[in-house]
């Protein structure tokens, strides 16, 4: 997002765009997005380490940068101040993993029940955020600290899909995190993203019922 000035991403050459830390999913994310533009990170467009999504919000409010990358809540609360959407990343071929589960290969055999039951309670919570939009709402007003209810209908409208019924992991989407890891750990080109992924608890789940059940067999 960037002030009125700047209304292409070509404009962006030359300016300054906030991020999280380098090599955050942030920092990542807005690299590619730049590339995808034909913009060189660092050299057509500086970054600056500008913190979280509030201290991003801040610069931009401040003048310290000229555009940053803000996303759910934050973006409204921007929009709402007169800054607008120069790149739209949901528009864009750019896909990297974000709500990831990670846990060791000896945990998946030595505590299978309990990760079943901790993934029950998670598709449970995913199922409540994509139906319940009252309650979701309450839990969104509570740790957005916000009140105000056209950024939380807002918030709820664009989250409430991004979660899948069924979390399966995405060997598509784990190898292009390999291949931006390899960048700075060569040693991370070698490795196939099906090493790092396990299906079967989900596909168990699956199995036994419990997804189209909570679904009402939808």
């Amino acid at each position: 997002m960037a002030r009125g000035a700047i209304k292409k991403p070509e404009e962006l050459k030359g300016k300054r765009v906030g991020s999280d830390r380098y090599g955050s999913l942030s920092d990542l994310v807005l690299r590619d997005a730049l590339r995808h533009f034909n913009l060189t990170p660092d050299r057509d467009v500086a970054i600056m380490q500008t913190g979280g999504l509030p201290e991003r919000l801040g610069a931009l409010k401040a003048g310290a940068v000229d555009g940053a990358i803000l996303t759910g809540d934050t973006a409204f609360h921007a929009e709402k101040l007169g800054f607008h959407t120069v790149i739209d990343l949901s528009q864009l071929p750019i896909q990297y993993p974000g709500s990831t589960i990670v846990v060791s290969k000896a945990l998946v055999q030595s505590k299978r029940d309990v990760l079943k039951r901790f993934l029950r309670g998670w598709i449970e919570g995913i199922k409540t955020a994509r139906t319940d939009k009252e309650l979701t709402v309450k839990v969104l007003q509570k740790f957005l600290k916000t009140s105000d209810r056209e950024i939380l209908d807002r918030t709820f409208e664009v989250y409430k899909d991004v979660q899948e019924k069924i979390p399966v992991p995405d060997a598509k989407v784990m190898a292009v995190a390999l291949k931006q890891l390899a960048a700075t750990v060569p040693q991370a080109g070698q490795l196939k993203a099906e090493d790092f992924i396990d299906r079967s608890l989900i596909g168990e789940l699956e199995s036994e019922g419990f997804i189209a059940k909570l679904y009402g067999g939808r």
